[in-house]
């Protein structure tokens, strides 16, 4: 090889080496790890200060709401009500669907020793639509079974 291929090598490599590094830092510090309430209270010094994702359910008279401000605070729990993590956001709307006892996704920062999210995305999910989408599902299969054994009785 002459002296200009080995340049050109060397260059590439730093170049594709570079690259790679920045791809798995910007991964490793834009990834979010997802808990329940009760599996982040088990992990919280692991993942202070860092982004997190969490759903659960919202804690009967938890919830405060300043229009003015746009800060919305609450407390999400886990499914037995034996976890519970306090959430504060700032600067945002309140989401549609939002209530007590309703289930709720929040992304943000978590603060292990406040038990705090700052949350930076807040979702709620409607139960309702995925309750009646699941009877419509059995009210269908049902039909189909009593159509068999009516067929197998004739």
């Amino acid at each position: 090889m002459n002296r200009r291929k080995i340049k050109i090598f060397v260059a590439s490599s730093i170049l594709v080496s570079s690259l790679i590094l920045l791809v798995f830092v910007g991964v490793k510090n834009t990834s979010l790890r997802h808990f329940r309430p009760e599996q982040l209270m088990a992990k919280a010094q692991e993942v202070h200060q860092k982004g997190i994702q969490i759903d659960g359910f919202i804690a009967e008279k938890s919830t405060s709401w300043d229009p003015g401000s746009f800060q919305l605070t609450f407390v999400v729990r886990d499914e037995a009500d034996t976890a519970h993590v306090n959430v504060v956001s700032v600067g945002q709307l309140k989401p549609d669907n939002f209530k007590d006892g309703g289930n709720v996704f929040v992304e943000g920062r978590y603060n292990a020793h406040e038990n705090l999210i700052t949350a930076s995305k807040i979702q709620t999910k409607c139960a309702s639509k995925y309750q009646q989408a699941g009877s419509a599902l059995a009210t269908q299969e049902e039909y189909q079974i009593e159509s068999e054994v009516i067929t197998r009785q004739n």
